[in-house]
């Protein structure tokens, strides 16, 4: 007889061993069993207790030796239901704690962190890190702004990073400030997946918008950058960009 179906619903091996023993034999105690059921006997009165509190199996002590009988069959169905039950219950807590697990979710995406890089050597690994974060095919945004002597510097590092940026086929969008067009066209000739667009009011300091975080840039003497990563902060820092965008020359 396949009992397949048996261990399926939460009886262990012994337990159906035990519980057909108790058909075949009828009323016993423990060591017919045992010897039917072919089980250590170390194992029969654990099973038996289990197969009792399922509803499987009772007993009857008489004259001080417990006597045990399998329930009927049909008891089966009922250990069913009761799991049904226990089930029913199961899914009826878990949706009361799906929106506290989301909830944990969501605070975790949200968690802010900021980093603060030093020197040209920060700087750089600002720059990396972009590139790290993002694939062929992405996009980021740039405000590209500041004092031209600074960029001038600056020159061939930024030639160095946008053709690596070229090769991994990132795509980037760029409002430059009209003080250093001539400097950042250079920087860019002949580059591809790049868009420019230029502004002559103030704004804020080179901003560079990507994967979740933003990167305030500072270049000069102490060249410096401060890297928040807030999913928060990104998409007002993208939304803010588009609407410059969307206003400046191209």
């Amino acid at each position: 007889m396949k009992t397949d179906i048996l261990e399926q619903i939460g009886l262990s091996k012994n337990e159906i061993k035990v519980y057909f023993a108790l058909l075949e034999l009828g009323p016993a105690t423990a060591t017919p069993i045992v010897k039917q059921a072919k089980i250590p006997n170390s194992k029969v009165y654990p099973t038996l207790q289990k197969l009792i509190q399922k509803g499987l199996v009772s007993y009857i002590i008489k004259n001080n030796v417990h006597k045990y009988t399998a329930a009927d069959p049909s008891n089966i169905i009922e250990l069913l239901n009761r799991k049904e039950e226990q089930i029913s219950d199961q899914k009826k807590q878990i949706n009361e704690l799906i929106p506290q697990i989301l909830l944990r979710r969501k605070l975790a995406k949200e968690k802010q962190d900021a980093t603060v890089y030093e020197g040209m050597k920060g700087i750089q690994s600002v720059y990396q890190d972009v590139l790290d974060s993002l694939k062929k095919g992405d996009e980021y945004y740039v405000f590209n702004l500041g004092e031209k002597d600074n960029y001038e510097k600056a020159k061939l590092f930024f030639r160095n990073y946008h053709l690596k940026r070229e090769q991994k086929g990132i795509k980037v969008k760029m409002i430059t400030d009209l003080k250093v067009k001539n400097i950042v066209l250079e920087v860019f000739k002949g580059l591809k997946y790049c868009e420019h667009r230029f502004i002559d009011e103030p704004m804020p300091s080179s901003t560079v918008i990507y994967a979740n975080k933003t990167a305030t840039v500072l270049l000069g003497a102490k060249p410096t950058a401060f890297v928040v990563e807030s999913e928060q902060n990104y998409e007002q820092y993208k939304r803010f960009f588009i609407s410059v965008w969307n206003k400046a020359d191209p």
